[in-house]
């Protein structure tokens, strides 16, 4: 190729780059306070409590029948 094209294509490549974070890719700082700490923790808790009754629900209502001694 001559040399031309190759300064053509230089001036269309872009930039190489510099190993700096551009704004836009900064990651947000997580800003969660003391509320929202608690209601994670208490959702966490109910949704593990609601897990935990179902569980035995399902397992009483496809479980085997009981027969009555009596």
């Amino acid at each position: 190729m001559s040399g031309s094209v190759l300064d053509d294509i230089d001036d269309i490549l872009p930039q190489e780059p510099n190993g700096e974070v551009v704004h836009w890719m900064e990651p947000r700082p997580l800003t969660v306070g003391a509320a929202g700490i608690s209601i994670a923790t208490a959702t966490a808790f109910a949704l593990g409590a609601l897990t935990a009754v179902a569980t035995l629900a399902l397992l009483h209502w496809l479980g085997p029948p009981r027969e009555d001694e009596a």
